[in-house]
């Protein structure tokens, strides 16, 4: 899983599906010649002055933009530790879909239920509020307690048993971004449990069957897919001790202005490949360019906050990039992208992300290693 954060616009670049199609006449053939030798000089006249993220720190001192939490020692609590990964387990076993169709049971907190719903408010259906046979054939899966849908409507569904149809009082909250004129509200949903999800216990056959050569240092068995998983989940657990412990003074601001440019990109992108623009979409979100923004350097902030820390407790105990990492991490962006090199691969990321590719796998290899560094000083309490 990449470490490497874009904002929202990433989840929907992500998603997408590209293809490139065409065909013309010789003359077609001769303009795009000619267009793809002047796109050519652009590209190489863009490679000179490109900038690369590297060559900006390495000019840094990081002591001036960031003060690092204590990392001397870090202490995280085992039982912290140990229900994490119990709930880490649980949620990749869950994302395998492996499930029998539970449907004589009582829904209890912690479970995931297959539902359809059609909410209505004042008697009358709203928008948004339903999920039918007809718009969604294989139901939503709600996992109770997870507050993903407004207040009263999990909870109403404790207790209930699949294949009857119950009616739910819901209410919206007081402040309702999504939609204003539902705060405060209440709604009833008419909601039909179809099943509860019934996953197995992780166990060597369904690591075989559903991880197999998760991690190439770790066997294919239910033992050493648990210590892997609390292994990443110590990784983290250190780095978000010392990165909240951390104070930020500044942020450089050719940095934080390439930072910003990282996240409005692909939502820009994106919008384009739907057939609408960042204004247009503001508009229907009651949303002005002004708060946009706002929201664009606050999350750049966040990203930017985090790279400060990193690179500055590299800066401080020597960690630098490793060559033989960077290129096995950017063979695994080649086969992702299914591009033949790192010309073709910064081409689709100047497009979705607004920078190279090089910036983005240096950024990774040097997180894991600080990662890395920083695990090395965990100890296990009580």
């Amino acid at each position: 899983m990449r470490k490497y954060s874009k904002f929202l616009a990433l989840v929907l670049c992500a998603s997408m599906a590209f293809h490139f199609t065409g065909c013309g006449s010789s003359k077609d053939s001769k303009e795009k010649e000619s267009s793809s030798s002047e796109s050519k000089k652009d590209d190489d006249n863009e490679e000179e002055k490109y900038v690369r993220e590297a060559d900006i720190y390495k000019d840094l001192d990081f002591s001036k933009y960031v003060t690092t939490g204590d990392y001397a020692s870090i202490e995280l609590s085992k039982k912290d530790i140990d229900d994490k990964t119990d709930t880490m387990v649980q949620t990749n076993i869950e994302r395998t879909d492996s499930y029998k169709k539970d449907k004589k049971s009582k829904i209890k907190e912690g479970d995931t239920v297959n539902i359809f719903y059609v909410g209505k408010m004042d008697g009358k259906e709203f928008n948004g509020g339903s999920c039918t046979k007809e718009n969604t054939p294989d139901g939503h899966n709600l996992k109770i307690g997870s507050d993903d849908f407004i207040e009263g409507f999990e909870d109403g569904l404790i207790g209930k048993k699949p294949g009857k149809t119950y009616d739910v009082k819901a209410k919206f909250p007081e402040v309702y971004q999504l939609n204003p004129d539902y705060a405060g509200k209440e709604a009833i949903f008419t909601v039909t449990v179809n099943y509860i999800l019934d996953w197995p216990e992780l166990s060597d056959n369904f690591v075989e069957s559903n991880f197999k050569d998760f991690d190439e240092n770790y066997e294919n068995n239910a033992k050493d897919y648990t210590r892997y998983i609390r292994d990443n989940v110590v990784k983290d657990m250190a780095w978000e001790y010392v990165y909240t412990k951390s104070d930020i003074k500044e942020y450089p601001e050719d940095l934080l202005e390439r930072v910003k440019t990282q996240y409005r990109t692909p939502i820009i992108y994106y919008l384009k490949q739907n057939g609408t623009n960042l204004e247009d979409y503001l508009s229907t979100q009651s949303m002005t360019e002004e708060d946009f923004e706002k929201n664009v350097e606050i999350s750049a902030k966040s990203d930017l906050g985090k790279r400060l820390v990193f690179n500055a407790i590299a800066q401080k105990e020597d960690i630098g990039l490793d060559e033989d990492a960077y290129k096995e991490v950017l063979e695994s962006y080649l086969k992702e992208y299914a591009v033949e090199d790192q010309k073709e691969l910064d081409k689709l990321f100047d497009e979705y992300f607004g920078t190279k590719s090089e910036d983005i796998i240096n950024n990774e290899i040097l997180y894991e290693s600080v990662n890395k560094f920083l695990t090395g000083k965990v100890k296990e309490t009580a």
